[in-house]
């Protein structure tokens, strides 16, 4: 065979591939394989999309007819649904403006939400967090019910989770705090999935926060109590030490760590330490430099004065160790 035709072969055979993998697989409990695409299941049954043969005298370049067909539920043993990489990066940079576009994407693969290997439930999460961007009191209402929903029919632990920390954070937007203090309290307990514990920590430091900002507000002359010096601090490491959690494992997940020290600057700012705001600010950009955490820091950097900037805690801590080494010496 010649290297041209060899290789038109070859082309063939791999375009082949790529529209088998454009499909979705059925494995049926007798042990045949049904490909299609999922179109809708009711509980019952799936409705499967699938090529018919062309009738006799039409082109093979002409698209082949189409028919839909039911295929109950318990002759499924499982499903591999097709790959979509352009539906995945889609969701991925999906932003409030595309919010209508990720609704109807949900509602189509709603019904899937249960099914094994299904991506409903993540289409479900991406809906659900650009409607906590919103604000509007309605939207985080139907988050909430949306990520109850979802984590009660995920079938990936993964998803479950996603959906776990999205109902705590709709359940802060909905004015639900007390109960999701509660409920991060417990988890920040017992929880033992890492992404779990974060949002729990991350909504006790939330708490503690505002609980910091309202005793100042309510105590104008704080450092002259006895009494709210030492709950003002108390809030203040309790935030912190919330805050910063999931900075304390570098790589884990950039977003919560960013989101958590963009959150630790903003109190050091409240409380009056620019310096250890700076070194936070200047934390984010070191380590999570592609960060909507990062373009707040470099906003924040560009609001202080050049003398301020010159403020640099670690570059004095060591000196100070450098200098005390020399005079030991």
């Amino acid at each position: 065979m010649k290297p041209a035709a060899r290789l038109a072969l070859l082309l063939a055979a791999a375009g082949a591939l790529t529209l088998a993998r454009a499909e979705d697989v059925l494995f049926m409990t007798n042990g045949v394989k049904r490909v299609g695409t999922v179109v809708a299941f009711d509980g019952r049954a799936f409705r499967l999309q699938v090529a018919l043969a062309r009738p006799a005298g039409v082109s093979a370049d002409s698209p082949a007819p189409m028919a839909t067909v039911s295929v109950p539920r318990a002759e499924v043993e499982h499903i591999e649904f097709a790959p979509d990489p352009a539906r995945d990066q889609f969701l991925k940079a999906a932003t409030s403006a595309q919010i209508d576009r990720v609704a109807a994407l949900w509602n189509r693969q709603r019904p899937l939400a249960s099914v094994p290997r299904s991506p409903a439930a993540r289409i479900g999460i991406t809906y659900a967090d650009l409607l906590l961007q919103s604000g509007k009191p309605a939207d985080a209402a139907t988050a909430l019910a949306l990520c109850r929903e979802i984590e009660a029919a995920a079938w990936s632990p993964e998803d479950k989770a996603a959906a776990g920390r999205g109902r705590l954070r709709a359940m802060i937007a909905t004015g639900d705090a007390k109960s999701a203090v509660t409920e991060a309290i417990e988890l920040a307990r017992t929880a033992e999935d890492p992404s779990i514990l974060i949002e729990a920590k991350f909504i006790l430091a939330r708490a503690a926060d505002e609980s910091l900002r309202k005793l100042v507000a309510d105590n104008p002359r704080w450092q002259d109590d006895p009494i709210v010096i030492p709950e003002h601090a108390r809030l203040l490491n309790e935030a912190l030490d919330n805050y910063l959690y999931p900075a304390l494992f570098f790589g884990s997940d950039n977003a919560a760590a960013s989101r958590g020290l963009a959150a630790a600057a903003d109190i050091y700012r409240f409380v009056g330490d620019t310096p250890l705001a700076l070194e936070t600010t200047r934390d984010i950009l070191t380590f999570y430099p592609g960060t909507p955490a990062a373009k707040s820091a470099t906003t924040y950097l560009a609001t202080l004065t050049p003398e301020q900037q010159k403020q640099d805690y670690e570059k004095d801590a060591r000196d100070e160790a450098r200098a005390t080494g020399d005079a030991a010496k």
